[in-house]
């Protein structure tokens, strides 16, 4: 008969592991926040170089509040080289969020607009009533927090009062 020796099954501990956990732990305490993963519903601002030296603007932050109380969460980034912002609205809570907007709420989805942001559809297309009413309250919800809507796109605003460049802007294209 033949006897057969087992090692205990010991995990190879390789040396790259090590590094990567270091790497890790630097990385953290660098920028904790990028450590740790937002909520779904979070609120994301971007803001890119030459968007101005003060950050977002407070005006931002009071409609990243207001959305937050009605179910909803605000994604903007500024363009660096037209000084506009680009909005979206997220559903946080889609109970809520239908006291407000209209058309599909799934939590974690955008706001129905008619077409994603970023992307420019001709103005004589055709819209159900919804995505009207969503695009007026985005419209008005803005205005209030001294944003005007620039007439290229319902995604694109720019704060009052904020030099804007004149070549993004097309008023025919409204």
């Amino acid at each position: 008969m033949q006897t057969i020796h087992r090692t205990p099954n010991v995990p190879h501990r390789s040396p790259w592991l090590s590094l990567a956990a270091a790497a890790l732990l630097a990385a953290c305490v660098q920028s904790p926040q990028a450590a740790v993963p937002q909520p779904a519903g979070a609120s994301t601002v971007v803001q890119d170089r030459g968007c101005g030296a003060t950050g977002q603007p407070a005006a931002l932050r009071s409609v990243e509040d207001g959305l937050r109380a009605q179910g909803m969460a605000l994604k903007a980034q500024c363009n660096a080289q037209t000084g506009a912002w680009t909005v979206r609205v997220v559903v946080v809570d889609g109970l809520r969020a239908s006291k407000v907007v209209r058309g599909p709420l799934a939590d974690g989805g955008e706001v129905d607009m008619g077409t994603p942001a970023g992307v420019v559809a001709p103005a004589t297309e055709n819209f159900s009533p919804d995505v009207h009413h969503n695009r007026d309250w985005l419209r008005s919800l803005m205005a209030r927090h001294q944003f005007d809507n620039l007439p290229d796109a319902w995604w694109h605003y720019a704060q009052r009062g904020a030099p804007v460049q004149a070549g993004d802007t097309d008023l025919a294209a409204r």
